[in-house]
């Protein structure tokens, strides 16, 4: 049963790369600069915004 799950997950895995690099092949504009620069920095804010939402409830666990 153990190689069943192996063989699953090895064609899961190709099957993820193919439509991979059929969605990059399809659009190559999509990792340019000014994108990635672009989601970086809203990943960054969404990281921070996280992070200050976490701290908080952790101190309101805190006080009660």
């Amino acid at each position: 049963m153990q190689i069943f799950y192996e063989i699953l997950g090895l064609i899961g895995a190709g099957m993820i790369l193919f439509v991979l690099y059929r969605s990059i092949k399809g659009n190559p504009d999509q990792f340019s600069r000014e994108n990635l620069n672009k989601s970086f920095f809203t990943m960054g804010v969404l990281a921070l915004v996280l992070i200050g939402f976490i701290a908080l409830m952790v101190l309101t666990l805190r006080s009660t």
